[in-house]
């Protein structure tokens, strides 16, 4: 230490100004990415959806494609790449029973991946391996993964941390950052998504929205209508446009496969399949109505058709379109007899569907 305390004053100082400068000497960069468009190098990626939607499926396919210099879904047709260290950490499956398996089946060099070894944990110091540990922090130092996969981010939360804290999140978060960007490791983190009804966005982000906002990408995965076909939606990026989303499908091998893509987002597919859920009512109720009339020789009164459906347990609401569907495709058609006050309208089927 200095001999007088003038001079320890100006060493404090002079340690605290080597920190900060003017803006005209820091560089320009352009960012750089792992994963073009997608996953950022050295920054937070975030991937969220439902249960059963395929996330660890899709994080396996990232993982196999950087560890064998090969193409993942994401990556544009004429991508090439060299090999690359990666590393995952997960609480959600048995690496072992499962994760080897399907990393290996996705064409994983499985000699550059790096994970957890809880067989050999006797003395269970790998449950301090948590966001913003100093095992966590030389863990990334020393293997210096490409790509660091978290799944799922509660298993890695320090226990004392508030995920519904703001400020707490970003604490726990922030090393990342800055290790990312000194090592030049990208993080992806898997969450769950919310279900609650009319949410997108932010909003769809479970148990900490603070999760989005330190992200620099952000990917929704969901089901589209066809049950066979789901979707990554890019819902944020911080360094360049959007991306288009990609349409991707389960093979019989347990991987997946681009099948297309598409300029629609995830608040589009939600929408798409909240109106999907109330299609089979619908047309259980048309099919319904098809039949009475055919029991009743193809021609009702609409009155009694409508008040047959509220007993047979639909709703005014899919009652009426029930009835505009059909009368749509041409199934069934009405008629109305008498004038005035004596008019009434009739129900009949039409077109293949009439009754002789």
């Amino acid at each position: 230490m200095p001999d007088d305390f003038a001079e320890y004053a100006d060493e404090i100082e002079s340690g605290l100004k080597s920190l900060f400068r003017t803006l005209d000497e820091f560089p320009e960069q352009e960012a750089s990415w792992i994963v073009p468009g997608w996953i950022p190098e050295g920054q937070i990626t975030l991937i969220t959806a439902d249960g059963g939607i395929g996330k660890t499926t899709l994080w396996v396919n990232i993982v196999a494609a950087l560890s064998a210099g090969t193409r993942c879904i994401l990556d544009p047709p004429d991508l090439e790449r060299d090999p690359a260290i990666v590393a995952f950490l997960s609480t959600e499956d048995s690496v072992s029973k499962k994760l080897r398996r399907q990393v290996r089946e996705a064409g994983a060099d499985l000699s550059r991946i790096i994970t957890l070894d809880i067989s050999n944990d006797v003395t269970g110091q790998l449950r301090g391996l948590k966001f913003g540990s100093d095992m966590m922090m030389r863990f990334i130092r020393e293997a210096r993964p490409k790509l660091l996969v978290v799944d799922p981010v509660q298993g890695f939360i320090p226990p004392e941390v508030n995920m519904a804290s703001r400020n707490a999140m970003r604490d726990c978060l922030a090393p990342l950052v800055s290790l990312g960007e000194e090592v030049g490791t990208s993080f992806i983190i898997i969450s769950h998504s919310n279900k609650r009804k009319g949410a997108w966005g932010r909003d769809r982000v479970a148990d900490s929205a603070d999760l989005w906002d330190i992200a620099r990408s952000v990917i929704m995965c969901g089901k589209t209508e066809d049950e066979e076909i789901r979707y990554c939606s890019q819902e944020k990026n911080n360094y360049d446009r959007l991306q288009e989303t990609v349409l991707f499908r389960f093979l019989e091998d347990k991987q997946i496969e681009m099948v297309g893509r598409t300029w629609k987002r995830d608040r589009d597919f939600v929408s798409d399949n909240a109106v999907a859920i109330g299609k089979p009512k619908v047309d259980e109720c048309a099919d319904w109505m098809l039949q009475y009339l055919y029991d009743h020789g193809g021609d009702c009164l609409t009155r009694e058709l409508d008040e047959a459906s509220k007993q047979a347990g639909f709703t005014v609401s899919t009652t009426r379109r029930a009835k505009d569907a059909l009368k749509s495709d041409g199934a069934i058609r009405y008629k109305n007899e008498g004038v005035g006050q004596t008019k009434i309208w009739r129900t009949v089927l039409a077109g293949e569907r009439v009754i002789n």
